[in-house]
Order: structure tokens, then sequence, then C-alpha cells
């Protein structure tokens, strides 16, 4: 069970990664979505997980690259907002759960068709 503190801060990053990119210059990297943040126990890293409405991988490892190269600013940034002893160090990871949620209800829709078209192949 994760402690008050460590739910706080998560939000509190969440907060400012999130008001962070919508200030950012990339157009791209507005349109992320951060989907969670998971602190380690000692509260020195935080995993910050991002999706996108985008299914294309290669437009996907772009804006992680993006993400990577823009990382000192989050860093910064949050350090000047949260007066801690360590400001935990930011990575950026691409959260799966919304393609993977796309491809199943493609493969519903598969499937209902295929079931429309002969049910007695059953």
């Amino acid at each position: 069970m994760k402690n008050i503190r460590r739910l706080r801060l998560e939000a509190f990053i969440r907060r400012s990664v999130e008001g962070q990119l919508i200030m950012m210059d990339d157009p791209d990297l507005r349109l992320l979505t951060v989907t969670r943040i998971e602190m380690s126990n000692d509260t020195r890293l935080a995993k910050v997980y991002v999706s996108s409405l985008s299914n294309d991988e290669s437009r996907q490892k772009a804006l992680m690259a993006a993400l990577s190269r823009a990382s000192g600013k989050f860093q910064q940034r949050l350090a000047a907002d949260v007066s801690m002893r360590f400001t935990p160090l930011l990575s950026f990871h691409f959260d799966q759960g919304f393609v993977k949620g796309t491809q199943v209800v493609e493969l519903l829709t598969q499937l209902e068709k295929n079931e429309k078209k002969d049910p007695a192949d059953l």
C-alpha cells in the first residue's frame, strides 16, 4: 500500500508535468496525456507514463525522443515547484494501455462482423 505522502507527490508531479506539456513549444508534445506516475520507495525516481492518440509506432518513438530531450526542462521546473531535499529524477515511458485497448476493440469488431456473415460456421 502506498503511503499518503507518495500519493500526494505523484499527484503533484502529474499536475506539474501536465502543465509543462501544455506550455511546450512542440505542438506534438501538447497532445500527450500523462496517464500515471510511479514513484520509487525512496521518492528519488519517478516514472512518468504518457499516452497519445496516435497508433503509429514511429511517431510514438519520435514523441518519446522529444520528451527525453526535454526531460531536463521538466526536471528544472519541477525542482523550482517542489520543496524537497531531492527532486525526483523523471523518466518518461509510453503507456501501451490505450493502444492495446484499441486493438482489443478492433478484434471484437472483426469477430462481430464474422459472426454476422455466417453464424452457422461456429
